[in-house]
């Protein structure tokens, strides 16, 4: 009997952790030792990446192709970036990785993510 009732509880689990498919509708599957994209769009004259992270980063280091070649790379707070006045037919990309910042020391970082929009 005890038997029987562990196999349902534990199938019940199991249903109910398939019914929330695990990642809580995150379909990505995120790693949880980086940032993860969770929204990258065109929207008008705009290209907007979100991005998060399932660990709580002090900061993230945003890296992008610069106007006339190269890499520019910033530091974001808001896990939001977006490219105003964008071209259409071209593609976006930005490379996000979360940072930690240490009192009297370097900041850690994650390995770098990347996610493009291609426009309309």
């Amino acid at each position: 009997m005890k038997t029987t009732i562990l196999a349902v509880a534990l199938l019940a689990g199991s249903l109910a952790f398939a019914q929330r498919g695990g990642f809580q509708n995150d379909t990505q599957g995120c790693a949880a030792d980086r940032p993860c994209f969770n929204g990258a769009y065109q929207s008008g004259d705009r290209v907007i990446f979100k991005f998060t992270g399932i660990c709580c980063w002090d900061f993230f280091n945003v890296r992008y192709a610069a106007v006339g070649g190269g890499e520019k790379q910033v530091e974001n707070r808001s896990g939001s970036y977006s490219f105003t006045n964008i071209r259409p037919r071209r593609v976006y990309t930005l490379s996000v990785q979360g940072c930690n910042s240490h009192t009297l020391a370097r900041s850690t970082c994650s390995p770098w993510v990347a996610q493009s929009v291609t426009t309309r």
